[in-house]
């Protein structure tokens, strides 16, 4: 058994490094679309990658008749009472998981959840993305990595997370490393070209909405559902999904007209399969990962974890990019992933 732990554990972390690297993957892809391409449509693109969310709904339909034959089957075979030890016909871990199943949330009470939540995501996912055209892949990946410290405070507030001085300091001393980031993201490039942040004080405060955003679903959902194993994740986020592109269609319009962001088409084939790729694998199977990785280890190896996007976006700036970071920007670095440590350890 002690075998079987470990091994499900060495799954989580190998799972939760396939995470990273995608998000970090996934983030550089957006800043291509954004700088390189010249397509500059966060609500289009955050649209389109949240949509992916609703395939999780085919395979549950798909599923759905296996399933209820399968349930038939059972009740077919426990007519004459629910005593195992006289029906060797039927399993006792059947028996074990439809008491596991009773524990779940039904289907309405996962799509109640999954409305109530759907505008939560899509914000966090909008104001990430937003944050890459205009500031650096390294700024967003850092700034939106403190989603695990507004996690802490809000959690604190609400009963979630147990209130330390530790825990506090370590927060300190992360909100400083943001404000060195901030103040500190000046670049000097071998090769200037428009990859070059364009308004990073903007860019690094639209980061920090989407931490926060993050923050605050990581809570309510802990709230609603106590347990992820209460909940099936890949059935939420298809409700997450769907309701994202019924509820969020007339923002296209309002943005249209009122000239924040003019309703435009990719306009190549190039285009098209970017925001494929980070719709099918920035989105759709990372965070499928996440989750599975959540679940085999913890919630804070995890938030640890994904720390791991910072030095990996750095080395992606300065060597694919040309970048070279002040001194309080690194400082700030340090200074966010102590911070990480202290809360975790």
């Amino acid at each position: 058994m002690y075998f079987t732990e470990r091994h499900r554990y060495a799954i989580g972390i190998l799972t939760l490094l396939c995470v990273v690297f995608i998000w970090v993957g996934s983030s550089f892809l957006m800043n291509n679309i954004f700088a390189n391409q010249k397509y500059n449509k966060p609500f289009i693109i955050t649209y389109t990658c949240t949509a992916s969310f609703s395939l999780y709904l085919l395979y549950f339909i798909c599923n759905k008749k296996r399933h209820i034959d399968k349930q038939s089957e059972r009740s077919l075979n426990s007519n004459d009472g629910m005593n195992v030890n006289n029906h060797p016909h039927i399993d006792p871990h059947d028996v074990l998981s439809s008491m596991h199943d009773e524990e779940k949330l039904t289907t309405r009470q996962v799509a109640e959840l999954g409305f109530t939540f759907c505008i939560l995501w899509f914000a966090a996912n909008w104001s990430t993305n937003a944050s890459i055209a205009y500031t650096s892949v390294a700024s967003s990946t850092i700034l939106s990595s403190t989603s695990g410290l507004f996690t802490l405070i809000i959690g604190s507030l609400f009963g979630v997370e147990k209130f330390t001085l530790i825990k506090l300091a370590a927060v300190l001393i992360s909100i400083f490393g943001v404000f060195l980031i901030s103040n500190g993201d000046e670049f000097s490039s071998d090769e200037p070209g428009d990859d070059i942040p364009t308004n990073p004080l903007f860019g690094n405060l639209l980061a920090l909405m989407g931490a926060f955003f993050y923050g605050c679903y990581t809570i309510l959902l802990k709230l609603r559902i106590q347990n992820e194993s209460h909940v099936n994740m890949p059935l939420f986020f298809g409700f997450v999904g769907i309701f994202n592109v019924i509820l969020l269609s007339p923002i296209f319009p309002l943005l249209h007209f009122t000239g924040l962001e003019q309703f435009e088409l990719p306009p190549n084939i190039t285009i098209w399969t970017m925001i494929a790729i980070n719709a099918l694998i920035g989105t759709f199977l990372s965070d499928y990962l996440w989750l599975l990785a959540v679940l085999l280890t913890s919630p804070l190896t995890a938030t640890l974890g994904l720390s791991l996007t910072i030095p990996i976006a750095l080395i992606g700036d300065i060597f694919f990019k040309g970048l070279v970071m002040s001194k309080e920007y690194w400082l700030g670095v340090f200074m966010i992933v102590g911070g990480f440590l202290c809360v975790n350890f």
